[in-house]
């Protein structure tokens, strides 16, 4: 199947790029970088690609035409053969390789669970869980824009007739891979676990580098399934014994809030839902935690071995008991942190070869903004501290600025208007969602919503060497965003920040629980209630996940889906009520207006687009109506029973559309809510359209005489 080729391209092409550049501390990162990098410089190419070809009927044919006859010649000229023997680290920790392979595989099968458990195809409907249904409105709608529409040039599928404002590349490749042979359900599915696997696969990585202990890695990486507030202890109390405890967390039916008055509260703001509703999230995460695997490589790479040196010299300034009393795992990172710690390479030349691994790097890193600019504001952010806090400035200066002049045409693109920023307030916001953000309010509900995980961070920078305390305050500038800027038209938004910062304290915390795990006797016994204290919370949600309820969305093998498939153009545009997410969307085609919420959250103008809508509902002069449906590109006329009991019923001109438009289907089994299409005529070319002009002539030249 050409959809699965693609993605062993993908791996290949990445596999070929990451080997001339990058070295590896196992084949699983080795693996998992090939696939970040081979996905978004593919998505990239192929993207363009389309976009060059949007005047033909199907852009993503010849797109991926030419997709593949680039990347063979890149994987040949890049030599395949190198792309099986990377450069791996002897420097990495010791370790079981079973146990790696034992937790990735765990996290393949809870990522398999999250995905394909919340959306799937049945009997010609998509069936998704409640809890992703309304982000997957605007997300699946645009994902079918590409892979059965024609979106080129890219508009939002939702609010069409201005160039979109979203971050879209994940679900264009989602849709690509549909048109190549995946059907919708696997090709979202299958790019959403790949992705998310290499995500946690970086956070085993980066927890290895920092701590030198693949234990830190594979329990900050565990972690990361278990987000968890202070909301349990409330709910506990509110349980009158331990039995109706018991009963309501297998019950659960709603996500742990905390009774305060946060903003989104209800909707699980602090969930693990944020990662298998928003997808094209993970893959920003993915490529800033690449980043920072390289730069914090490098920085263990540019220390000097002392093995010739450790004749006591420098291991004497560990007391006997710290080293000799130890296991030999830690002993051996004992050792390895206060030799990395005495000294460091003075040779700070650049090398031609580094320099174009941080240049590639930053290029990566500029790729972002259109995959998803939070992840894209995140990188920049923290590598610009690092920048300050780090050696090697030259080097982390020169990746900075290849990302910034990457991301500036794909930033003004998505942000900048006429009038400055979409959203239009103020970029100094302060308190996040916390009414009357006093300094006190806001550090309350910062502390209740990370609660034990941030003290067992702030208890590893303690007992931590240099590199991770220095990346621990690069770190702190994701809760100052956070918490005092608002860089889009939703101050909701800003939560992504700290969704980040809370997977990278994920290391701390593990570091700290895996350094009380070594203290004799109690330390085992300790480390293990740490750990069921910190994943308590996101445990009990799990249940919540587990019950949640389906709905099922008509997609496929009904009336109105092949009548849309046969008898519609991919490019045509309808005039609809504001829909969330209906079959109209999901084969593909776009809608004048559709919900709200998703045109606000991007910075677009509701109230022209509010004033034109209910114009077109309520013209009753069929001439005028009529140059208003062609000016704006309409094709399309759909009436449903939202529309006739909605906020316009009472002027609703349904009527018009009646008595002068070509009725082309109707709902009478009234599986769409009694829905009516109509044809938008052409005033050259449609007869209907005369013939209805000329009723209407003649009837007022009868009122005349």
């Amino acid at each position: 199947m050409l959809a699965l080729l693609y993605l062993a391209t993908i791996l290949m092409q990445g596999a070929c790029v990451c080997r001339r550049l990058y070295g590896f501390n196992s084949v699983y990162h080795y693996i998992a970088a090939s696939f970040l990098v081979g996905l978004v410089l593919s998505t990239w190419a192929t993207y363009l690609f389309a976009l060059a070809f949007a005047w033909s009927n199907t852009p993503l044919l010849g797109a991926n035409i030419l997709f593949f006859a680039l990347a063979g010649l890149v994987i040949y000229k890049l030599r395949p053969r190198s792309a099986f023997n990377p450069k791996l680290t002897d420097s990495r920790p010791s370790g079981s390789t079973v146990w790696d392979a034992f937790f990735i595989g765990c996290f393949i099968l809870a990522a398999c669970y999250l995905m394909f458990g919340t959306l799937w195809l049945k009997d010609g409907n998509a069936r998704m869980a409640s809890v992703v249904w309304n982000d997957f409105g605007p997300n699946l709608s645009l994902m079918q824009s590409f892979a059965v529409g024609h979106n080129f040039p890219t508009e939002y599928p939702h609010y069409i007739g201005e160039p979109i404002r979203y971050h879209f590349l994940f679900w264009f490749q989602a849709g690509n891979l549909e048109f190549l042979g995946l059907n919708m359900a696997w090709a979202l599915n299958l790019l959403s676990v790949f992705s998310l696997l290499a995500m946690l696969i970086l956070i085993m990585t980066l927890g290895e580098l920092l701590f030198q202990s693949r234990v830190v890695g594979r329990i900050a990486a565990s972690l990361f399934f278990f987000p968890t507030t202070l909301s349990y202890v409330p709910f506990l109390q509110s349980q009158h014994s331990l039995s109706q405890a018991f009963a309501s967390i297998i019950h659960l039916n709603h996500w742990l809030v905390s009774g305060y008055p946060y903003k989104a509260e209800a909707v699980g703001t602090w969930s693990l839902s944020i990662f298998y509703v928003q997808r094209h999230f993970i893959v920003g995460i993915g490529v800033f935690l690449l980043v920072l695997t390289f730069l914090v490589g490098f920085c263990r790479q540019r220390r000097r071995p002392f093995a010739s040196t450790l004749d006591g010299t420098n291991v004497a300034k560990a007391s006997d008991a710290e080293i000799k009393g130890a296991e030999p795992e830690a002993a051996d990172h004992k050792i390895a942190c206060l030799t990395s710690e005495t000294q460091t390479d003075s040779s700070h030349e650049q090398s031609p070869h580094q320099i174009v691994s941080f240049a590639f790097t930053g290029f990566l890193l500029g790729l972002l903004p259109l995959w998803n600019s939070a992840a894209f504001a995140t990188a920049f952010a923290v590598v610009a501290v690092m920048l300050v806090l780090f050696p090697y400035r030259v080097y982390i200066l020169s990746l900075l600025i290849t990302a910034a002049l990457v991301s500036a045409p794909q930033l003004a693109f998505l942000f900048l208007r006429d009038q400055g920023f979409t959203h239009g307030n103020s970029i100094i916001h302060w308190g996040l969602v916390v009414e009357n953000p006093t300094l006190s309010r806001v550090l309350s509900y910062f502390c209740f919503t990370f609660g034990e995980k941030l003290l067992l961070g702030l208890a590893a920078v303690i007992f931590c060497m240099t590199l991770p305390r220095r990346l621990f305050i690069a770190l702190l500038i994701l809760p100052i965003l956070a918490f005092s800027t608002q860089l889009s038209t939703d101050i909701i938004n800003n939560h992504k920040f700290l969704y980040i910062w809370v997977l990278l304290l994920n290391l701390f915390a593990a570091y700290t629980i895996w350094r009380v795990g070594k203290i004799r006797w109690v330390g085992k016994s300790v480390a293990v209630a740490l750990l069921l204290v910190v994943t308590f919370g996101g445990a009990i949600e799990w249940f919540r996940i587990h019950n949640d309820t389906i709905v099922d969305v008509p997609f496929r093998q009904n009336r109105l889906s092949e009548w849309l498939q046969a008898n519609t153009s991919p490019r045509d545009v309808f005039l609809t009520d504001r829909f969330v997410i209906h079959p109209i969307l999901l084969n593909g085609r776009r809608i004048f207006y559709g919900w709200p919420y998703f045109a606000w959250s991007m910075g677009y103008s509701l109230s022209t687009r509010d004033t034109l809508y209910g114009k077109l509902f309520t013209e009753k002069d069929p001439v005028e109506l009529v140059r208003l449906l062609n000016e704006n590109g309409i094709r399309y006329v759909a009436i449903d029973n939202g529309l006739r009991s909605g906020y316009l019923r009472d002027k609703l001109n349904e009527p018009v559309f009646k008595r002068y438009f070509e009725t082309v289907f109707q709902d009478k089994e009234n599986r769409f809510g009694a829905l009516i299409i109509y044809r938008v005529p052409d005033r050259m070319r449609n007869n209907t359209w005369r013939a209805g002009i000329g009723d209407r002539i003649a009837s007022i030249e009868a009122i005349k005489r």
